[in-house]
């Protein structure tokens, strides 16, 4: 269901209605010439009107752009039917048990607590229109809509709006939340029957909140039926959903369909400074694990039970993906063998921790059956990939003891599912590698003007000294015999083009000027920039690409978004291949951005995630021998990083710099760079250096949809069969 399903009626109305002024305006002219000075005053009023015309057709075409700014709108019209709760849905503040019957949502509360059901869609939403159409059974029954939501029952954080009753009847009524302490900011007598079907629509921009609510089959108010700017706003990103309550007496609520479209944020008027997203991440969370015994760091578990339940807390909000790697290990006397599957003991999967996440989870340890008083084992989460402040990993026991009590919450921290990127509509731009140009200049031809395409080199030179590269980033336009054909494009053995970056020792030694005079280069490296293409670049967008990645040892091949100037810096994707550590194989992979003053050469964040796609749930996944999607997703707020369209990676917008609006624009790049010791003996021949890429495009947001993955886990492996050969 489309957010303001008005505005086309209204753009069609208003057109016919300049039609038919226009007809009318004919007709006076044909009048008599003594009726001149009446058509006189006729004309000057037909002007008027087609003026106050012109007028609403502006703001209709205004409201028209700033939708086309947002993230596209979304709905749900509960037509699953199968009489259980929702899925894409989650259950937070006070406990309320909610239905899909097939064409809605029902619930039945009994109580005045404070309920909301979430929709996993819009956890980390700020700036926000919903609408939804209730059903009403009793006069008692209340319900209506949240935003900006956060905390636990009892501590509630957020705004509510909600039909509900005020001693002189039925009214529409407006709180804030603050950790539990509510403020009343709006009660309003509103004509609502006792039962019957009405709509709700509420808008939340920065500090203003408006709402209007109306009966089905009625036309929906011009205006807000009120307005308001909160002098102490909650301005903190949260769930948005569903509310209701019985009045202390039980009551049947349904709503029939729900829709919602995530807003862009208001022009920056200068009022209130926004906090630069270097130092948002300036502080990152460490995970805290709560002990039984905080002295000997230990988890009590009673003797016969096989699980221990361990909470682990991040001591500063989720402000990136977080990846904690848990892991148990013997202890000497500790009358437990953990033996060489961890997986028995903790799972299959990593834990991980995504911005609008409660800081809580519980992690739990499969103990193989119920072990004795006084059996221990070592518990440890590692905070290497990514997310915490430190990357020491948080260490403790967990012991049998007789007494201990250990079990689940009755509800446990909220933890959304990752998102899955839809398109809803068409590419600005696609890269087809049958008919894609590319040169050193960037200019079709290899000519200093003209028509732009994408780039062989770097946007500012050769060479990336810098941060250690050996690789000279060549092209057959400058070294048309000395380079190893660096771009190329071929056809796999199954019949699909791609276009090949190679890097690769080189057959004979280079010498370049480089930085601190001539050098010589003994490797290649290969790399297409879309720095010169408009279509390809925007502060905010999808990026896509189809690849298939280098795997030779030490080399560094990614797919990422930059500007003109630097920072920022957004890696999509970057496969390290063992110059960073450890890199096993072709499942793993990283996201990194970099964030600082814009152009000023200084970086005041970096933030890195690496994992092994597989303990994420991707089944059976390898960049090397296989072609997988990846995507980033930019909005003004948030950056998400995609693998096979579900989230792997999300982080505040690197780039929302203290120079947003100015002239400039993040641009995609793909590279296969070189990085080692003692290049003139390196023989760089462990594995394959080529990366190719079988397309690419660029979207705008509105052309997307991200709705949660709920699928349950491995996901099943997205390359695109069958697998190439060369």
């Amino acid at each position: 269901m489309a957010i303001d399903p008005d505005i086309i009626p209204l753009l069609d109305a208003q057109v016919a209605q300049v039609a038919a002024l226009e007809a009318r305006l004919a007709a006076h002219v044909k009048a008599s010439a003594q009726q001149d000075a009446d058509l006189a005053a006729r004309i000057e009023g037909v002007q008027a009107a087609v003026s106050r015309i012109d007028t609403g057709l502006t703001a209709a075409l205004s409201r028209i752009a700033d939708l086309e700014e947002a993230a596209p709108p979304s709905a749900d019209l509960f037509e699953d039917g199968t009489g259980t709760a929702p899925r894409g849905w989650t259950q937070v503040w006070h406990a309320l048990s909610w239905i899909e019957k097939g064409g809605y949502l029902q619930a039945q509360p009994a109580s005045g607590a404070r309920t909301l059901l979430a929709c996993d869609a819009l956890n980390g939403t700020r700036d926000l229109e919903m609408l939804a159409l209730f059903t009403f059974a009793e006069a008692a029954g209340y319900a209506g809509l949240a935003l900006r939501a956060s905390g636990a029952a009892g501590a509630e954080t957020g705004y509510r709006v909600m039909f509900s009753t005020n001693p002189a009847g039925p009214s529409l009524q407006v709180a804030r939340f603050n950790a539990g302490v509510a403020t009343g900011l709006s009660n309003v007598a509103f004509a609502r029957a006792a039962a019957g079907d009405y709509w709700l629509r509420v808008r939340l921009v920065g500090a203003t909140l408006s709402w209007k609510a109306w009966a089905q089959g009625a036309a929906e108010p011009a205006d807000w039926t009120g307005s308001l700017t909160d002098p102490t706003p909650v301005t903190g990103a949260g769930w948005a959903g569903i509310c209701a309550s019985g009045a202390n007496v039980a009551v049947t609520l349904r709503c029939q369909q729900i829709s919602w479209a995530v807003l862009p944020r208001p022009v920056d008027t200068g009022t209130a400074a926004e906090t630069l997203p270097w130092d948002l991440l300036g502080t990152l969370p460490l995970p805290v694990i709560a002990f039984d015994d905080e002295a000997a760091r230990t988890v009590h578990v009673p003797p016969g039970q096989r699980h221990a339940h361990v909470k682990v807390t991040a001591d500063q909000p989720i402000r990136m993906t977080a990846i904690g790697r848990p892991s148990v290990s013997n202890v000497n006397g500790g009358g437990m063998n953990v033996g060489g599957d961890q997986a028995l003991w903790v799972g299959d999967y990593w834990a991980v921790w995504r911005p609008g996440d409660d800081r809580e989870m519980w992690l739990t340890v499969d103990m193989q059956y119920g072990r004795a008083a006084g059996n221990r084992v070592a518990f440890s989460i590692a905070t290497d990939m990514g997310g915490w402040r430190s990357a020491a990993p948080v260490t403790g026991f967990i012991e049998i003891r007789e007494g201990a009590v250990n079990a689940l919450p009755a509800t446990l921290p909220r933890h959304r599912a990752p998102m899955r990127l839809t398109f809803t509509g068409s590419p600005k731009a696609s890269l087809d590698p049958a008919t894609v140009q590319w040169s050193d200049t960037g200019f079709a031809g290899n000519a200093a003007t003209g028509t732009p395409c994408w780039r062989a080199r770097l946007a500012h030179g050769y060479t990336q000294d810098g941060n250690g590269e050996v690789g000279l980033y060549m092209n057959a336009d400058v070294w048309p015999t000395q380079s190893a054909t660096p771009h190329v494009r071929v056809t796999d053995r199954q019949g699909r083009k791609a276009i090949r970056l190679r890097s690769c020792r080189l057959p004979a030694p280079v010498t370049f000027a480089a930085e601190g005079g001539d050098r010589i280069f003994y490797h290649q490296a290969s790399a297409l920039i879309a720095q010169n293409l408009p279509e390809w670049r925007g502060k905010t967008g999808v990026w896509t690409a189809r690849c298939m990645t280098a795997s030779r040892l030490c080399s560094w091949p990614a797919f990422w978004l930059l500007a003109d100037g630097w920072p920022p810096e957004f890696d999509i994707f970057e496969h390290f291949n063992g110059i960073y550590g450890s890199w096993p194989d072709g499942g793993w992979s990283t996201c990194t951005g970099h964030s600082g003053p814009y152009g000023g050469l200084d970086v005041k964040t970096r933030t890195p995630l690496k994992f092994d796609l597989r303990k994420l749930g991707f089944a059976s996944f390898d960049a090397y021998s296989q072609i997988h999607d990846y995507a980033a997703y930019v909005d003004r707020d948030w950056i998400y990083a995609f693998v096979d369209g579900i989230e792997v990676y999300c982080t505040p917008n690197i780039a929302r710099h203290q120079s947003w609006d100015a002239g400039w624009s993040l641009y995609p790049m793909f590279d296969v760079a070189a990085k080692f010791a003692n290049p003139s003996t390196h023989a760089y021949a462990d594995g394959s250096g080529d990366m190719h890429v079988y397309g690419a495009a660029h979207y705008a947001t509105s052309a997307v949809a991200l709705v949660p993955c709920t699928d349950a886990r491995p996901w099943p492996n997205g390359r695109q069969l069958p697998d190439p050969t060369f």
